[in-house]
């Protein structure tokens, strides 16, 4: 290099890029909706799996379900055939003594549950008949003349009263509408028990018919001084006996009468029900001089039918539960309830319990397998006909100690009742504080010479108030007195009632077929009275009645309007003081109120007064009268603390103080275990005692004795399977509802990552979506950077 000499250093070369190439095509066709659904498929493959689970679920909770129902009806069938009274059904054969009339014509026998087999005899004397009677002859108009049709007007008015109820007949009354309103006295709760009709037995010659609903000789009561011969409804032919136009009896009211093995009865009704128990005889016809010789026996048919049901059930739910433990090996599944170890537990539980022994039975006859009701290798039950069917024909009572729940004591005073159903057989001692008594009051004075002086006795039942009053009088013997207290204390009545006001016409008392101008009260046109009070039931009842027509308006037809206000519950008439008397058409007790409020809105005076009770309703009290060497006991029927009464005298003519007087309850226990008196009957109240109960009937006390129960095969699985079918406890709904449990634990875990993932969702579309943004920014600066470098390109070249 020369000295002095001045160079340019060269200038660097350097290669540069354009932005755009580092940017284009990043995000061109980009799918977003489906990088996100990629992203969450994960939580897609977790929901679905958890329904899968689901499914599951619900299948076993379904075939739980088919389960539950199989064991509760076996446990229905056991319930059933558990019964030791209730196990057995009857027939009856009937045969006559006579060659000639066949045992069938004369009576039918049914219904026969609860009976003892046995042979009895039977003589139909009479059958029950149901009064009916008519008009003795024509029914006349008020003209005298033989009415022509059943629709045509009488002309006659009045009123009668049938079975107590009254009758109203207007002069605008035809045969017809007589009948049409003798039959609605015949409806609702307080029916007559009476149907009219009318006949027609020649020309001009049409009768009244009136037949009683019911058999029996009572019958029933058709009155009314219209009806007679001088009466204003004389026409109807209806008169009383005697009367010129007494009314023609067509069927005398009659009892039934028959005797079975040589004691007489009757009874009202051809269907008897309580002459021998459990036992419905329907008669048919009368026959004194042939003896019915019916035997009952057990109903085979339908004893092997019932032990046929219990096999049956039996074996459905061990089918059931067998079909779940298959294993298919072609699809390699088995059933969803496969390894549930509650239905292990049923199966063997019920078998174990099948095969044991009755204790207290003959060691021949002490099992199911023993009378012929044998398992076979499948653990199916099967009826052994030979076996089986010998006990069936000659000894059906081993058939029933097997399946049923009995129990026997030493001390005639202990009596089993029913088992609990945890109680195992056993022998159950049991050990009383207390003995059951009556409420009870012995009289100090001697009565062998008769009452001292007249006496009111007043007792009171503490449960119903019920109060009989019995008026008793001097010189009157033991024997006569205790009869007096018995017949008031066992009465029943029927509640009546009267308001205080007399009516009367032209000074003489009012009668119904009185009309109301006849009252001389200036009752007018358009008046209304106000009925109302309450039923015997205590129901609220309310109307009126109005006057159409003073001068033929009857009372009759204000006596109507209170009985059609009171629902035909009750009877109203007017007596013979003129005084309006409200019966109830039902006895025994009663809250029956009766008001009438005359409005007077055309300024008369009516005024029918205040309601007196006449004769107060009620049942028999449970108290009665006996005697106490030379005096009287009062004591209640039945045994408890909840049965007393009070006693209350005018003058203590029987050495009784006025007192209450309560029973007591037994009280004790059983095994040890506590047990709740109520009466004479103790049930035990826990422990395998629960709900075991007996009957003392004693008066001892301490250790009374043992009671050996055993548990029938029946009975045994009625307290087994209530463990598993209880509709509330029972196991196999307590393993419905676990599964119930998981199925709604899995539906919040679903709906849970439902959330979350629609959550990430949002946010990986939002962020997707922000990148997309910021990719399409740097697109558009690539584009314009590439602008740029190609105009630099150019300036270069």
């Amino acid at each position: 290099m020369a000295t002095g000499a001045i160079t340019t250093p060269a200038t660097p070369t350097t290669t540069t890029s354009p932005i755009s190439t580092l940017v284009s095509g990043q995000v061109a066709g980009f799918d977003v909706q489906g990088a996100v659904d990629g992203l969450l498929s994960v939580r897609k493959f977790e929901i679905s799996q958890l329904q899968a689970k689901q499914a599951a679920v619900t299948a076993r909770q379904d075939a739980l379900v088919q389960v539950n129902t199989a064991v509760s009806s076996l446990r229905t069938t056991a319930l059933n055939m558990a019964d030791s009274a209730a196990f057995f059904g009857y027939t009856a054969s009937l045969a006559s003594s006579s060659s000639t009339v066949n045992a069938s014509t004369l009576l039918d026998v049914n219904g026969t549950s609860g009976v003892t087999a046995g042979q009895h005899s039977i003589v139909v004397s009479k059958i029950a008949q149901a009064e009916r009677l008519s008009s003795s002859s024509a029914v006349l108009d008020g003209t005298g003349a033989a009415v022509s049709s059943a629709t045509a007007a009488l002309n006659i008015s009045g009123s009668f009263q049938i079975a107590g109820m009254t009758v109203s007949v207007s002069t605008s009354d035809s045969l017809n509408s007589i009948a049409a309103s003798i039959n609605q006295l015949n409806t609702g709760a307080s029916a007559t028990g009476v149907s009219a009709s009318v006949m027609k037995v020649g020309t001009n010659d049409f009768r009244l018919v009136l037949a009683a609903d019911q058999t029996g000789a009572t019958g029933f009561t058709l009155s009314g001084a219209a009806l007679d011969a001088a009466g204003s409804l004389a026409s109807l032919q209806l008169g009383a006996t005697g009367q010129a136009n007494a009314f023609q009896s067509l069927q005398t009211a009659q009892d039934a009468q028959i005797s079975i093995d040589g004691l007489s009865m009757t009874r009202s009704t051809n269907t008897i029900t309580d002459a021998l128990s459990g036992v419905t005889l329907s008669l048919k016809q009368a026959d004194p001089a042939v003896t019915v010789n019916m035997t009952i026996g057990v109903d085979q048919q339908a004893l092997r039918a019932n032990v046929q049901s219990f096999v049956d059930a039996y074996n459905s739910v061990q089918t059931m539960i067998n079909d779940q433990f298959k294993f298919d090996a072609k699809t390699g599944t088995g059933g969803v309830l496969a390894g549930e170890p509650l239905l292990t537990t049923i199966q063997s539980s019920m078998s174990s319990s099948l095969l044991k022994t009755v204790p207290g039975l003959a060691a021949d006859r002490n099992s199911l397998v023993l009378i012929g009701v044998e398992p076979d290798a499948k653990g199916q039950l099967t009826i052994n006909e030979n076996l089986f069917g010998n006990f069936l024909a000659n000894d059906p009572t081993a058939i029933r100690d097997v399946f049923v729940a009995q129990g026997s004591s030493a001390n005639n005073s202990l009596q089993f009742l029913t088992n609990g159903l945890g109680t195992p057989s056993g022998t159950y001692s049991v050990n009383l504080t207390q003995a059951a008594s009556k409420a009870t009051v012995t009289g100090t004075t001697d009565l062998s010479t008769g009452l001292a002086a007249n006496e009111t006795v007043t007792i009171t039942d503490s449960a119903s108030a019920r109060q009989a009053v019995v008026n008793l009088t001097a010189g009157q013997s033991q024997s006569a007195m205790i009869t007096a207290l018995n017949n008031e204390l066992s009465a029943s009545y029927t509640e009546q009632h009267q308001l205080s006001t007399a009516l009367t016409a032209g000074g003489s008392p009012a009668t119904g077929s009185t009309t109301l101008s006849a009252l001389g009260l200036g009752i007018a046109v358009g008046d209304t009275v106000s009925i109302s009070g309450t039923l015997r039931s205590g129901l609220s009842v309310a109307g009126t009645y109005s006057v159409l027509n003073p001068g033929s308006d009857t009372i009759s037809g204000l006596l109507s309007a209170i009985q059609s206000t009171f629902n035909q519950e009750v009877s109203a008439s007017i007596d013979a003081n003129g005084k309006i008397t409200v019966t109830d058409t039902k006895t025994g007790d009663s809250q029956l109120t009766v008001n009438l409020t005359a409005n007077n809105q055309g300024g008369g005076t009516l005024a029918f007064g205040s309601d007196t009770i006449v004769t107060e309703g009620r049942f028999a009290l449970p108290v009665q009268a006996v005697m106490s060497g030379n005096g009287i006991a009062i004591e209640s029927n039945s045994y408890g603390a909840n049965n007393g009464f009070t006693i209350a005298q005018s003058a203590d003519g029987l050495g009784i103080a006025n007192q209450t007087l309560t029973g007591t309850d037994v009280a004790g226990t059983i095994n040890g275990l506590s047990a709740t008196g109520t009466g004479q009957m103790l049930i035990g109240s826990s422990g395998n005692v629960d709900g075991l109960a007996m009957l003392y009937s004693g008066t001892a006390t301490g250790a009374v004795g043992d009671m050996t129960v055993g548990i029938g095969i029946a009975a045994a699985f009625d307290g087994l399977l209530n463990l598993y079918a209880n509709p509330m406890t029972g196991l196999i709904q307590g393993s419905i509802a676990s599964e119930q449990t998981t199925y709604d634990s899995m539906t919040t875990k679903i709906d849970s990552l439902n959330v979350l993932m629609e959550q990430q969702r949002t946010s990986l579309i939002k962020q997707f979506t922000s990148m997309q943004q910021a990719m399409a920014t740097i697109q558009h600066s690539s584009s314009f950077i590439s602008q740029a470098d190609g105009l630099a390109s150019a300036r270069t070249a």
